[in-house]
């Protein structure tokens, strides 16, 4: 089909300057749609393949949607039987209106995007009840210049909706080949299991580093099972670095859609999942602006893995509380609001014994009582290897060579003792990671309290 349209479209001249898939097409003018012959995709498929053997662009017509509550359909629809593929691309450009992809079979992904460099895509809102991702953002096929990567592009969605509790709504995948470099925005993902999810296949993958992320809406409202709004990395990822991304996130609440009164509602006696997390973190050096809405168990909206380290999160606010795993706990959050006496202090060790800030803020130890001190000591935590390549060309990510790593520090350059009493009102500074040590006769007595 796609062969036969372009040699006559040749035949007659040139090809079209532009590609368009309309909703009625071709029958209503469009270059495709989802009258095209044989398509299973709604003739985008087709309009893609036919767009890239002929160097042109594509635009997806979409139309006002909303459901009509008398025939509940919406106008916008085209129907995916088969997964959605955008081949290796390097500047192209995919644009369109707000339409709707339906992807109608359960299992398979619903929209893949293989390996691009430079390019720019806009989609709509794309439903998928599948058990894989709705998106998979997911190189697998080298280029005419052998890369194998997804660089330098744009990707816009106005929504993935994943309606299965195991499924995810975006996923970025490098387990073969760099993810990097790349912008993402979402108007909204709306899913029952995990939303976003970036992934170096724990550890085994390449590098899902520096790209802005910005999802305006993690709505997960309908979930009523463990949903993760964001999963940062997974168990053993140590290439999922240097993102940043700004996202909010809703805790399950059961809303589902009413037939009879076609409306949607919640359920009056509705329980939080125990297991339900607003973001897992388990990546490194991440930049993290989030916001947190609804009821889960305590400690669920951020929990920091054991692998994780050195992230830093902007909170705009944390209701629920968060967890701290990291065997190196320099993960920090920066909050909106003042945390100040409400950080956990911690007791007094035995002399001799450190105690570590385990919390994920700058504390002020403050001393109220001297006790008799003879020396204090206070060590860093043992610093990250720099494994980020020293530059980030294609080449040296790509094929996935590591630069020599920075030597460790030695533990000696990492503390310093001070041999003297404390004072009463003296503050000792900790930054997350940091230990105290104390050398005494008589314990002294301290408050923490959070620095902002």
């Amino acid at each position: 089909m796609v062969t036969a349209k372009l040699a006559r479209d040749k035949a007659q001249g040139e090809a079209k300057k532009w590609v368009n898939v309309t909703l009625d097409g071709p029958d209503d003018g469009g270059d495709f749609g989802p009258n095209t012959k044989g398509t299973l995709t709604g003739g985008i498929q087709e309009a893609v393949d036919y767009a890239h053997e002929n160097f042109r662009d594509v635009y997806i017509w979409g139309g006002r949607g909303g459901l009509d509550k008398t025939r509940l359909v919406a106008e916008n629809v085209y129907h995916l039987k088969e997964t959605l593929k955008i081949p290796w691309s390097q500047d192209f450009r995919l644009d369109g209106g707000n339409y709707v992809l339906n992807y109608e079979k359960k299992t398979g992904v619903a929209l893949h995007i293989d390996s691009q460099m430079s390019c720019k895509y806009k989609f709509g809102l794309i439903v998928s009840e599948s058990k894989d991702p709705v998106v998979a953002v997911k190189p697998e096929s080298a280029g005419p210049d052998n890369f194998r990567a997804i660089v330098t592009s744009d990707f816009e969605f106005v929504a993935p909706v994943c309606m299965h509790p195991d499924g995810v709504g975006l996923l970025l995948d490098s387990t073969n080949g760099p993810v990097m470099h790349c912008r993402f925005f979402s108007t909204e993902i709306n899913s029952y299991g995990v939303a976003l999810q970036l992934s170096d296949n724990g550890g085994a993958g390449r590098w899902v580093a520096n790209n802005w992320i910005h999802v305006s809406m993690g709505n997960q409202y309908h979930a009523v099972g463990d949903a993760i709004g964001l999963k940062l990395g997974e168990e053993g990822s140590d290439q999922v670095v240097h993102n940043r991304i700004d996202m909010s996130l809703s805790s399950p609440r059961g809303a589902y859609f009413d037939e009879k009164t076609k409306t949607y509602k919640l359920p009056e006696n509705f329980t939080p999942p125990v297991n339900s997390v607003g973001a897992d973190i388990f990546g490194q050096k991440n930049e993290l602006s989030l916001v947190f809405y609804g009821k889960r168990s305590l400690g669920k909206d951020i929990v920091f893995e054991e692998g994780s380290r050195d992230n830093t999160v902007y909170a705009l606010n944390l209701p629920n509380g968060y967890t701290n795993k990291a065997k190196v706990p320099t993960n920090r959050i920066v909050p909106s609001w003042e945390v100040g006496f409400d950080v956990p202090t911690s007791k007094v060790p035995m002399a001799g014994r450190p105690v570590l800030n385990d919390t994920p803020y700058t504390v002020d130890v403050m001393i109220v009582s001297p006790g008799k001190v003879s020396s204090w000591t206070i060590t860093e935590a043992e610093r990250a290897p720099q494994r980020f390549p020293n530059n980030t060309t294609i080449a040296d990510t790509v094929k996935g060579p590591q630069h020599p790593e920075y030597r460790k520090t030695d533990p000696k350059t990492r503390s310093v003792t001070f041999r003297s009493p404390l004072a009463s009102g003296q503050t000792i500074a900790l930054q997350p990671g940091d230990a105290l040590k104390l050398a005494y006769s008589v314990a002294p007595t301290w408050r923490w309290r959070a620095v902002r």
